[in-house]
């Protein structure tokens, strides 16, 4: 995984609803997103920054990491990989979470929060991986895809470089791990996702899918009892 080019800082657009984060790369007019989180966000970005997205990494199948994705591809030529198990998700309502979205921000918001949320879903992912670790190359940098599943049977981290860590849902600042959410497996957590966040490399700054980025140490694994 060794990599002549070190990743700058991605851009970070959050979505206003869910409040989700989309993470942008890019290189020269090119572009590499990691949950589109939302289509006219990104579509804005691209336009004011002259790229073209090229590549679309997801670290799980829940709508508010692939709101954007249905748009997007009907705007550009896009190959989007994810696991098999996130592949499949995001082709069902139940599991990306769409039949339920409109309670589940009713009730997180205490009942202040009356939003339509249609239900959708997308096609198959263009690359998809069965295996624990896939390592993809992009315009001389590396992005290894880590399966930990828990928060959904498709979760993945992502260590960009050996220098960046994206962690969809896990490591969100001030929140514990949810396992009760469509596709949640706790035993799964607990028996093969907390080994796979255990073996994460530390210290790593961690770009996670809600919130501020922030470096992960041994000592904020632990507060997650890792």
């Amino acid at each position: 995984m060794e990599s002549t080019f070190k990743l700058p800082e991605p851009a970070c657009l959050v979505d206003p609803l869910t409040e989700s984060n989309c993470y942008i790369f890019t290189s020269g007019s090119s572009a590499l997103l990691i949950d589109p989180n939302n289509a006219d966000l990104i579509n804005t970005y691209a336009a004011e920054h002259h790229l073209v997205p090229e590549y679309v990494l997801l670290t799980h199948e829940h709508c508010d990491h692939i709101a954007g994705l249905n748009d997007l591809r009907s705007r550009w030529h896009l190959s989007v990989i994810a696991s098999k198990k996130c592949s499949d998700g995001i082709q069902n309502t139940k599991m990306n979470m769409t039949r339920i979205m409109e309670s589940y921000l009713y009730f997180k918001s205490g009942g202040k929060l009356h939003v339509s949320y249609p239900k959708f879903t997308c096609r198959a992912a263009n690359i998809v991986f069965n295996d624990p670790v896939y390592d993809f190359a992009w315009k001389g940098h590396t992005f290894r895809c880590i399966a930990a599943p828990g928060h959904t049977p498709g979760s993945i981290c992502i260590v960009a470089d050996d220098a960046l860590l994206f962690s969809g849902d896990y490591f969100i600042p001030g929140e514990e791990v949810i396992t009760r959410l469509p596709g949640g497996d706790d035993e799964a957590y607990q028996t093969v996702g907390k080994d796979v966040l255990r073996s994460l490399p530390t210290p790593i700054w961690t770009y996670p899918g809600h919130g501020l980025p922030f470096m992960l140490t041994q000592e904020v694994k632990k507060q997650y009892g890792l």
